[in-house]
């Protein structure tokens, strides 16, 4: 494991650690559900190093964040303008958004490294885009969507194997991940470009899984990315096979 102290990011392929050190329990009287004991932590020593309370409710998939405004408003351009009037605030659809990537983001936005992996690159690099934490004025800091986005353009599109695993975390992030970063065509983009062709077979048995308008927003951008539409056509031609071409309007557009 690696640390990129100029970005925060600490580089880690092994997830196991990282689930370790969210997990442990804490007592609370947070309610229904409570976030990590290392976030709950860090939001009360910010409570005390700046003598204020927690003053925003932030609802996410069953958990609820006692947070401060001032962190959130400072990376987030959409909490910035949500929390002006409000300090419950609930994401709901279409915000792609779970407890686990939120805790993370939180968790940044109070000062921690940002523990980046291929198993949550694109659930961060999501949310990213759907809370614009995308510009800063931390002094210099980086954003969330540039240490993503680098992550990404240094790691995982010159590798294989993580680009099939960023691939299949993508699946339950359709369509904003595709429609907000392009990350489904740009993973079978990095696996296109091996001449290794078990990562295409691999990522031909996933696609077939995706709902039809999932497959057209990612075949129309890897219409308009590949120079060679090769792989479009044969995703569209193994999808209309699986599911007895009756999905013909996929392949029409």
């Amino acid at each position: 494991m690696r640390s990129f102290q100029n970005l925060g990011v600490v580089e880690t392929i092994y997830e196991e650690e990282y689930e370790d050190s969210c997990s442990s329990s804490h007592s609370s009287s947070l309610s229904p559900s409570s976030p990590p004991a290392n976030l709950q932590s860090r939001v009360e020593a910010w409570s005390v190093a700046k003598s204020c309370k927690t003053d925003v409710l932030i609802r996410v998939d069953g958990t609820s964040f006692h947070l401060h405004k001032d962190p959130l408003t400072s990376r987030s351009t959409y909490f910035k303008r949500q929390l002006t009037d409000l300090s419950d605030l609930t994401l709901s659809p279409p915000l792609n958004i779970t407890a686990e990537t939120f805790s993370v983001l939180v968790d940044f936005c109070y000062g921690a490294p940002l523990v980046i992996t291929p198993f949550n690159v694109a659930a961060l690099r999501t949310a990213a885009e759907l809370l614009q934490m995308t510009d800063t004025n931390n002094g210099g800091d980086e954003d969330l969507r540039h240490i993503t986005e680098s992550y990404f353009s240094r790691a995982v599109s010159v590798n294989q194997e993580y680009a099939m695993i960023v691939f299949r975390s993508c699946l339950n992030l359709l369509p904003e991940a595709e429609t907000t970063a392009f990350l489904v065509s740009r993973c079978i983009e990095a696996l296109t470009l091996t001449q290794e062709g078990y990562g295409v077979v691999n990522l031909l048995e996933d696609v077939i899984t995706l709902r039809a308008e999932d497959l057209k927003i990612v075949a129309e951008s890897m219409y308009l990315r590949f120079a060679s539409h090769d792989v479009v056509y044969e995703i569209i031609d193994l999808y209309l096979k699986e599911h007895n071409g009756k999905i013909t309007e996929v392949a029409e557009n």
